[in-house]
């Protein structure tokens, strides 16, 4: 690192500091551009029915007397009651540091508008996260532990999007949100940072965590359920289009004929729980053609898929099926060619269709847990708030674009001291140290719903 223009420190005493066009970067992940395209309805009252006709009587057959009395039976529909999960963000303006920061002369911004980008860029990535899961906070499974001082974990980069340090950080007992904690306390976790070697996340700890900790428990923030284990959190995809125990065995039957919204979803779960398909490894089939049965799955259940949902990491390896498969053709260019010869690798984008459905887009998501897809019917998507989801929800990369957000987006919420500001904030007095501060909630209450799950499938590579 270069030592400075000078070693005089009379000459340095006499050189100002440069200040030309310095902007202040904001050094977070993407958001996630599947977010902002779902459809947002406001809503109130105290749940939002979802009635679905699952299926008729079943009065067909060749004998008129056996039909009459089937069709006694008239049809199978229910109702779910889809309640709002909550999701809160919040930080605190210190008096002396406002005044501080006022103006372009005294600061490269001011210190209530940075923290106020901070704190809704956290709470749009923690919603963004709740889009693929059940409702719990669950951020994903841990992948490996610290044996000896039980001060890391490594999880998979999807697992710590949503993360930051000073997330405060509890375990379940196993790969089960709903599951007794490992320690009823949470770690703080000090750092985030990725390896270069095993492409796995590691996030470490300012205090040793429970010496049970185990491969696949879940890394859950704390405050995601309640004291009976139910979710306080929005519920996401992960519940309305579950993989639990890759929908086999005892584990599955105890969750699939567990009430959610009030309704049994074991009587018919690829019309109540979404279509599904797991790639067959075994067989060498690739992640393109278990995506193209999920389109013939969502197609069959009545759906009109639009849009396929992948992780990013699984996006490169879908990327490198595509590649695999091409032929490339070169125009040879001569010496009277106005522009050179050059080759470009790699994939805009996909369109994959099956007989008459189009899918356009694929969104590489990195809030999408890595090795689970979704197909899904955009129409049949949407996040229900009693509060103003259209505001937090701005920013968001719309068209599948990159970039993150940047730390002038925001603005500054109001000085005064107010209840429920555009129907998602409230500022209230707070006692510091420096003198009377401002605490600002950033509040979201709202759910995720999938009206007509048939119409959709979650696809597990």
């Amino acid at each position: 690192m270069a030592l400075g223009v000078t070693g005089d420190s009379s000459v340095l005493a006499i050189l100002k500091e440069y200040y030309g066009v310095q902007d202040v970067e904001a050094l977070v992940f993407r958001n996630s551009p599947v977010l902002g395209k779902i459809r947002k309805e406001r809503v109130g009252g105290k749940y939002i029915p979802l009635p679905m006709a699952v299926y008729g009587s079943g009065a067909v057959t060749s004998d008129y007397t056996q039909v009459t009395s089937q069709a006694t039976n008239s049809y199978t529909g229910v109702s779910m009651q889809v309640t709002p999960g909550r999701l809160f963000s919040s930080f605190v303006l210190d008096p002396e540091e406002f005044l501080a920061s006022q103006g372009d002369r005294a600061s490269f911004i001011s210190v209530f508008a940075i923290r106020a980008m901070l704190a809704m860029d956290d709470l749009r990535k923690t919603l963004a996260t709740c889009l693929y899961h059940r409702g719990y906070l669950e951020m994903g499974p841990v992948l490996a532990v610290d044996a000896s001082a039980k001060l890391y974990i490594d999880v998979d980069a999807s697992t710590a999007m949503a993360l930051s340090p000073g997330s405060q950080i509890m375990f379940s007992t196993a790969a089960d949100p709903t599951a007794v904690y490992r320690d009823p306390n949470a770690v703080t976790i000090s750092s985030i940072a990725t390896s270069a070697s095993t492409g796995y996340t590691r996030i470490t700890f300012s205090s040793a965590y429970a010496a049970a900790v185990a491969v696949n428990d879940l890394v859950m923030i704390k405050g995601g359920r309640d004291a009976n284990r139910a979710p306080n959190a929005p519920v996401g995809l992960g519940e309305w289009l579950p993989t639990v125990a890759n929908r086999a065995g005892a584990t599955w039957t105890t969750y699939i004929g567990t009430n959610m919204y009030g309704v049994n979803r074991s009587v018919a779960p690829d019309r109540l729980a979404g279509q599904y398909v797991q790639r067959n490894s075994g067989a060498n089939e690739s992640y393109s053609q278990a995506l193209m049965r999920g389109i013939k799955l969502a197609r069959r259940g009545g759906g009109v898929p639009d849009i396929i949902i992948v992780n990013d990491d699984d996006f490169s390896t879908i990327v490198s099926d595509a590649l695999a498969n091409r032929t490339f053709y070169q125009d040879i260019q001569g010496g009277n060619a106005k522009e050179k010869n050059s080759v470009t690798q790699g994939i805009t984008q996909f369109q994959m269709s099956f007989s008459t459905s189009w899918i356009n887009m694929v969104y590489d998501d990195p809030y999408c847990p890595k090795g689970t897809a979704y197909i899904l019917d955009s129409e049949s998507i949407r996040l229900y708030g009693i509060s103003n989801a259209q505001k937090i929800l701005t920013e968001l990369p719309l068209s599948n674009e990159p970039g993150a957000p940047k730390a002038s987006s925001e603005g500054e919420p109001t000085t005064n001291f107010q209840f429920l500001v555009d129907d998602m904030y409230t500022t209230s007095p707070v006692a510091l140290q420096s003198g009377m501060g401002l605490r600002v909630d950033f509040q979201f209450y709202g759910n995720f719903a999938v009206v007509a799950p048939a119409h959709n499938c979650v696809v597990v590579f």
